[in-house]
């Protein structure tokens, strides 16, 4: 701030017993600000600055003096008592100038705070301008037609959409029946549907609320995190049990009619989760059209590696570390290689980041998971192993919760961060999924929940910013971290202890276990077969979706493809830039 050329310069010589500071008083205590001009205010603050130096000066000059005074007092000293009343003198004007000068800096901040306030103020009205000119412009001119690529855009998806629907629809009246004791009025059927109902909720509840709530952290991507994961959810789930209902026909070696029961909603929720973990990895960069193509072929995909895996190999996977989280993860992880942009700059990818209130948002998904994650790896375990499912999955939530807490501070310089918070903590319930149902005892499940949520932590903070720089691997969630490597971490675990429980010439339960004493080795070829259906197909599937689909216009931005509200434009901007850059100097 520019003192005034028309303000008396600073008085450089003062003698403090004749120093009248009436002027420098009422420079000092200007609170009038009846004015709502912002040069008014400015004329103000620099009166305020050149009393503030003025006082300053005088302040200096009085302690100056009153060193003086204070050297000529003492005993033999010829004039030590003028000398006394003379510093007593100093001091109190000393006293008074203080607080001229504290009041000058009093409103030095109100009319800084009063700048800002109109400021802020004149932001507000130049935005409800903005708004007004833009409803007015709406009603009194013709909707201005799309151009060709949005034209096509939009046409296809209704058409895709239509078309698979239309399909789905026949597929179902043809092929599709309730099982036949959901048919017969025994009630045998309400009673089996009700010992699995409870599940179902628990797990769809954690595929739309937890892991759309999750992914809310990108801080304007909230109604594509949600929404999206609501219409992929709906979608997966219809065409996902025609495709795990005949890979089971075909494994049984019979195709005939497709029987519907809770239990099969469960089987589709498994697919939905593999298809969400995917999507966490795509989030932001495509759009509905291609989430809609991608989970179409993903859950074709996901039912071939399951006949493969589950229904040919036997492997054991009661939580799906393998066959639903490391197919998913890696899925999603070529796929985001394939069709993430190569051209990165720092506008592209500006509103890759979160808020404060999206953040906490995330964080009630990660919360919902963590609570519900037993339900989802005991949903469909026999009765005689569905407790020790709870209780190791528990547990190794429990050891990943407190892993990541620890690590988190140590990583991130003593501090806690919400994206190790966040997801980490749920590594725990991924790794153990392959081995829930065995016998690893309380102190094995917590010490994997230890390891999982360490593994996951250090991918956050260490492997994911390395892999991004040297090979471009724009994984927005994190899915490597949480879902990969944990659920590689699971199957390897499930092989470990199913080898240590046979060399301890523990009974091996075939009725669990079908390949007995080789089921160690079936569970590495099913890890093996699912890295490879899961890389294969989705290279297949990204090469499509990339050569005759276009992709968002922006990225991680809502407003390609969703009606958003007046105030959005304004998130993750800071509408006060030219008020802080004005004021930098204070």
């Amino acid at each position: 701030l520019r003192p005034q050329a028309s303000m008396p310069p600073v008085t450089t010589s003062v003698d403090p017993t004749h120093t009248q500071p009436d002027e420098l008083n009422r420079q000092a205590d200007i609170a009038t600000y009846s004015s709502s001009s912002d040069d008014v205010i400015v004329r103000e603050l620099e009166q305020i600055e050149s009393a503030v130096s003025e006082l300053t000066a005088h302040i200096a000059q009085l302690a100056a003096h009153e060193d003086d005074a204070a050297g000529k007092i003492g005993p033999g000293h010829p004039d030590s008592e003028e000398a006394r009343r003379r510093l007593d003198d100093i001091q109190h004007e000393r006293e008074q100038y203080d607080v001229l000068l504290s009041r000058a800096y009093d409103n030095k901040r109100r009319a800084l705070d009063r700048l800002r306030r109109r400021k802020a103020d004149d932001l507000a009205y130049q935005y409800q301008t903005d708004q007004l000119q833009k409803q007015v412009a709406h009603h009194s001119k013709p909707t201005p037609k799309r151009d060709a690529s949005t034209r096509r855009f939009m046409s296809g998806f209704y058409v895709l959409f239509a078309v698979v629907q239309v399909a789905i629809v026949v597929l179902y009246w043809l092929f599709v029946d309730y099982l036949p004791a959901y048919n017969h009025e025994t009630g045998e059927g309400a009673l089996n549907g009700l010992m699995y109902y409870e599940f179902l909720v628990d797990v769809t509840f954690m595929m739309i609320v937890g892991f759309g709530y999750l992914m809310t952290f990108l801080r304007r991507y909230g109604f594509g995190a949600v929404g999206f994961t609501f219409l992929i959810t709906a979608f997966v789930l219809e065409w996902s049990i025609l495709c795990i209902e005949l890979a089971r026909e075909i494994s049984l070696k019979h195709v005939a009619t497709l029987e519907l029961s809770i239990a099969t909603f469960i089987d589709a929720d498994y697919c939905t989760a593999a298809v969400l973990i995917s999507f966490g990895a795509l989030i932001g960069k495509v759009t509905a059209a291609q989430l809609l193509v991608i989970a179409f072929f993903e859950t074709i995909f996901f039912a071939i590696n399951l006949f493969i895996v589950q229904f040919t190999f036997k492997v054991v996977d009661i939580g799906g570390s393998m066959i639903i989280h490391a197919f998913g993860a890696l899925f999603g992880l070529t796929l985001t290689l394939i069709l993430s942009p190569k051209v990165r700059n720092a506008d592209m990818h500006k509103h890759r980041a979160s808020r404060y209130t999206s953040d906490m948002f995330a964080m009630f998904g990660t919360i919902f998971l963590w609570i519900l994650w037993p339900s989802f790896n005991a949903a469909l375990a026999p009765a005689s192993t569905q407790a020790r499912v709870i209780s190791n999955t528990l547990l190794a939530l429990i050891g990943s919760c407190t892993a990541t807490f620890t690590w988190s501070y140590v990583l991130r310089g003593r501090k806690f961060d919400m994206v190790d918070v966040q997801n980490a903590t749920l590594a725990g319930g991924v790794a153990v999924g392959c081995s829930a149902d065995m016998i690893l005892g309380p102190g094995g499940a917590l010490l994997l929940g230890l390891i999982a949520g360490t593994l996951s932590t250090f991918g956050f903070n260490k492997l994911s910013p390395f892999l991004e720089r040297k090979i471009g691997l724009q994984d927005t969630c994190g899915i490597l971290n949480l879902h990969c490597m944990p659920g590689i971490l699971g199957a390897i675990t499930s092989s470990v202890s199913l080898a240590v429980n046979i060399q301890l010439n523990k009974v091996v339960d075939e009725a669990i276990f079908p390949r007995g004493n080789a089921q160690p080795a079936y569970q590495i070829y099913g890890l093996l077969v699912t890295i490879g259906v899961s890389i294969v197909s989705a290279t297949l599937t990204g090469f499509f979706v990339k050569k005759v689909m276009r992709t968002p216009r922006t990225l991680y931005e809502d407003s390609d493809a969703w009606e958003v509200s007046h105030d959005y434009e304004y998130i993750g901007v800071h509408r006060d830039e030219n008020l802080l850059t004005s004021l930098s100097n204070d």
